[in-house]
């Protein structure tokens, strides 16, 4: 993502909140009052946003002065002081919503993350994410994935070589579907393909890929599953794994395990704004 994106992403959430119009802060603030606030965590995690913080301010008004108490990648605790603003009341106010909205999610992930990684590291399996981001929040959202201590699964439909069942449509037999893509892999990306179950595995365990994805398997199915594996191929796990059960396919030996809900649903990390 370049910094161009980055801005746009900025003047989107800014546009979307009509930041500029804000008709309460006008009505209840005087126009030259500055003010000294403090971003404080509400709970114990891993920060994420601060430098998205600091372009979104700068964006709305850059005489707004900014202390960084905490960066990201650093562990946070209740009470700690992450960042202080000092500027005209309105313009601090105007902003809180979305630099909250950032700050929150974007370490809630990171947080959620770290959690895993501590839980799995024993086992040395990798905790990934995958596609399933917020719209125009990957890069951001895949930063913060790293900042926890996770690894990215692709970034986008160009960078590697993913088979599933949905590119089966032309009813070629799925052994035949991978060879055929092995062949035409003229800029020889990274394959990668998904199985369902123990027969699609043993019909393409020989071929020359990078990696298989076992969706939807149990920790039991994995572990036989992998018994069959080559160590030329790389492993991963998706699909009805949890924080309850990720102890259970960790133990099997499976070397990446890769969560949607880490991007599309994790609990937002709470912070306040105190005066």
């Amino acid at each position: 993502m370049s910094e161009n994106q980055i801005k746009q992403l900025i003047n989107l959430s800014i546009q979307e909140d009509k930041v500029h119009q804000d008709i309460t802060s006008k009505l209840t603030i005087p126009k030259n009052l500055v003010v000294s606030v403090n971003i404080v965590s509400k709970g114990n995690g891993i920060l994420f946003g601060v430098n998205i913080v600091k372009k979104i301010l700068k964006t709305i008004d850059k005489k707004i002065k900014i202390k960084i108490f905490k960066s990201d990648g650093k562990g946070i605790k209740k009470g700690n002081k992450i960042i202080n603003l000092k500027g005209k009341g309105q313009s601090i106010l105007k902003s809180e919503r979305i630099i909250l909205n950032f700050l929150g999610h974007l370490s809630g992930v990171a947080s959620e993350t770290k959690k895993l990684v501590n839980q799995t590291k024993k086992y040395k399996t990798k905790i990934c994410c995958t596609r399933k981001t917020l719209p125009g929040m990957r890069y951001l959202q895949k930063l913060a994935i790293k900042a926890g201590g996770g690894f990215n699964n692709r970034y986008d439909l160009e960078q590697e070589i993913f088979i599933k069942d949905n590119h089966h449509l032309d009813k070629v037999k799925f052994r035949d579907k991978i060879i055929q893509v092995i062949k035409k892999n003229k800029n020889k990306k990274i394959i990668n393909a998904e199985v369902d179950n123990l027969n699609q595995l043993k019909q393409i365990v020989d071929l020359k890929i990078d990696r298989i994805l076992l969706d939807n398997f149990s920790s039991v199915n994995l572990k036989n599953a992998l018994k069959i594996i080559p160590k030329t191929i790389q492993t991963e796990a998706s699909g009805n794994i949890n924080p309850k059960n990720i102890i259970q396919y960790a133990r099997t030996g499976v070397k990446r395990i890769s969560l949607g809900y880490l991007t599309h649903s994790v609990k937002n990390f709470d912070f306040s704004l105190e005066f």
